[in-house]
């Protein structure tokens, strides 16, 4: 009696879940995320400074704008640039850079991808310097957002924890980051 149970309550959750599969297959749902909310995301881990052999480099200040009409996301950061024996600022710098995205489903993480330098105001160099440091900053900056990730599904949220496994587009529409989930 026992076995016959065990198989016919595996056979009805098989069926439920066929059923679900069945009824959620071609619905797609959505996420929005707000450009304030990715701001406070952001702002959550800045400031953040990298020490090296001579000097600190500390980015704070970001600012993320999320265009109407652009599937890149546009963001920027303050830099500073300070000695480590006694601190000093040895320069600071405005950077604006635009990034696609691109979704890890293995971390449930959205990373800004492919960035591009916009605009670069360094205090205190001329230009030529400035185009060595934009190039500089480019490659630091590419390395730095393909490990770092601008918005993580909470894996302890169980919509969000089903989410991560289902995403199918993240794109950006009408000022607001959507992620797009379907089966």
């Amino acid at each position: 009696m026992g076995k016959k149970f065990a198989w016919s309550l595996l056979a009805l959750l098989a069926l439920v879940g066929a059923v679900a599969i069945w009824y959620l297959a071609g619905k797609t749902y959505e996420i929005r995320i707000s450009q304030a909310q990715l701001e406070q995301k952001l702002a959550e881990r800045l400031p953040l400074t990298q020490r090296y052999p001579l000097v600190s480099v500390t980015m704070a200040q970001p600012r993320v704008h999320l265009n109407e009409d652009s599937e890149r996301v546009d963001f920027g950061v303050h830099m500073t640039v300070n000695t480590n024996t006694s601190g000093s600022q040895l320069l600071g710098a405005q950077v604006d850079m635009s990034s696609s995205l691109r979704y890890d489903a293995e971390r449930g993480a959205i990373f800004l991808d492919q960035p591009l330098m916009d605009k670069l105001v360094v205090q205190g160099l001329d230009e030529r310097r400035t185009a060595m440091a934009q190039v500089a900053l480019e490659a630091a900056m590419t390395s730095y957002l393909a490990q770092q990730p601008i918005y993580t599904l909470n894996a302890a949220d169980a919509r969000q924890r089903v989410a991560r496994m289902a995403v199918r587009d993240i794109k950006v529409d009408k000022g607001v980051l959507v992620i797009i989930l379907g089966l």
